[in-house]
């Protein structure tokens, strides 16, 4: 693959583990300082609700500036919001009002981070090998946030608040120093200048007259509606000794840690159930699939069967 793919594989890596451990750290230090469900439920809004209202602004910026310059600068904004909320925590001035405004800091950053990180990847391995690194990115991606992260974060947490915040912004600042390594421009040339709000305007009108993407997203905004929901006061049904689970932070993030094993999984399978049932019959069992992730803590109050649901 080459030097450089390394260099933006580690980086990236890096900062999907760090996003991993604040996933579950969030959720988990907003328990700590409210008992409103409503606030706590906030948390999980304000992590998700930049990659609804950036998602295609981040596309766009993308395509205009120096894609590595992007990545440097929303991985030290994100290490930066972490130290100041490190330092209040330290000084007891910690609040959820304090975590909303980093969630939704880290929430924007992340957004331009992972779309530069998906859209520089052509200037850096060669057409060939696209469909390989690709591949190979997304499942470094995938493993650190959703499968080493999670638990790590729940153990770090365990340990203090602070510890884990801290640890996270230390992942993203020596992603940093590895994408420092990177050499060369990432910006792509552009034929004509628009506006970014142009772009974003023609991103829309574009989604919106291909009908397989039209469904395709609206189907995917219903599903992450549906589990957002969910896992957004998931918390309080399962960490605590008076909770309906009674799981600690470190078993919270290991129940997290599953879904990631079942998407591996799926991941390793998807082409193979795909020639036996269809495309069509595939996406309907991957939604019914879904379903039982969000259903599953419903139905139980057994962790491994929750963790069965999940996977």
């Amino acid at each position: 693959m080459g030097r450089a793919f390394w260099q933006l594989w580690s980086s990236s890596t890096l900062s999907n583990l760090a996003d991993g451990v604040v996933k579950v750290a969030f959720p988990l230090v907003a328990v700590t300082l409210t008992d409103s469900p409503a606030l706590v439920a906030g948390v999980g809004v304000a992590v998700t609700l930049p990659w609804l209202l950036f998602a295609l602004p981040a596309g766009a910026l993308a395509d205009r500036v120096d894609r590595r310059a992007a990545m440097l600068t929303a991985n030290v904004v994100r290490a930066s919001a972490l130290v100041v909320l490190v330092a209040t925590v330290l000084l007891g001035s910690g609040s959820i009002w304090a975590l909303y405004a980093v969630a939704l800091f880290l929430g924007a950053a992340e957004t331009v981070h992972d779309t530069c990180a998906q859209s520089i990847l052509p200037q850096v391995v060669p057409r060939k090998r696209l469909s390989r690194a690709n591949g190979r990115l997304h499942a470094a991606e995938l493993t650190a946030n959703e499968f080493i992260g999670p638990p790590l974060g729940g153990l770090l947490v365990a340990v203090g608040v602070a510890a884990a915040f801290a640890s996270s912004a230390a992942l993203w600042a020596v992603a940093v120093g590895v994408m420092l390594l990177l050499q060369g421009r990432f910006r792509v040339p552009r034929e004509h200048r628009t506006s970014l709000r142009a772009d974003v305007a023609d991103g829309l009108r574009f989604l919106w007259r291909q009908h397989l993407l039209r469904t395709l997203a609206v189907m995917t905004g219903l599903f992450n509606v549906a589990t957002n929901a969910t896992f957004a006061v998931f918390v309080l049904y399962a960490v605590g000794p008076n909770s309906a689970l009674g799981l600690s932070g470190a078993g919270y993030g290991l129940l997290f840690a599953t879904i990631a094993g079942g998407s591996l999984v799926g991941a390793l399978i998807a082409e193979r159930v795909e020639q036996r049932l269809g495309r069509a019959r595939t996406l309907a069992l991957g939604i019914l699939g879904g379903a039982l992730i969000v259903t599953a803590p419903a139905l139980t109050t057994e962790p491994l069967l929750i963790a069965l649901g999940f996977f």
